[in-house]
């Protein structure tokens, strides 16, 4: 009986250490996915639907819904992973759903990056459709640089 017990135990304790570190390496992916997110907010047409949403009087911060594109498959999935994003600062706030207008950026996946397309919309106007607007690259040392083609 006590065999059993202590394998019971080493087994709970092996898959609890094998959970932290998927969940150290989740947190590292969501904080770099926000760093892109960031640089996003920066270029000029992200930029702009921002500064309207602030100009006519919405709540701060501005909502901001992020999405990858699939369009082989005719689908969204959401960039973020976790429930609930902690991404965002006093201007803009990352979400999971739009329950107001706010901005969405649409990314599809290239060879160094991603192309993105920014818009504002509300919870029902979401989109497959739309040329992109720029691209953001990878950094050799690290995070995320736009780029003209």
């Amino acid at each position: 009986m006590n065999r059993l017990v202590l394998a019971t135990t080493l087994g709970l304790a092996v898959v609890g250490c094998a959970h932290t570190t998927p969940s150290a390496q989740l947190a590292q992916e969501e904080d770099a996915k926000c760093a892109l997110v960031r640089t996003l907010l920066s270029e000029p047409v992200p930029s702009r639907h921002m500064g309207e949403l602030e100009a006519e009087g919405r709540e701060a911060p501005v909502p901001v819904a992020v999405f990858v594109r699939d369009a082989e498959q005719g689908m969204l999935e959401r960039f973020f992973v976790g429930d609930s994003p902690s991404c965002g600062d006093e201007q803009f706030h990352v979400v999971r759903q739009l329950g107001r207008q706010g901005l969405v950026l649409y990314l599809e996946e290239t060879k160094e990056g991603y192309a993105y397309d920014a818009r504002r919309a509300g919870p029902e106007e979401l989109s497959m459709g739309g040329a992109p607007q720029g691209v953001v690259r990878r950094k050799a040392e690290g995070g995320w640089v736009a780029a003209s083609d």
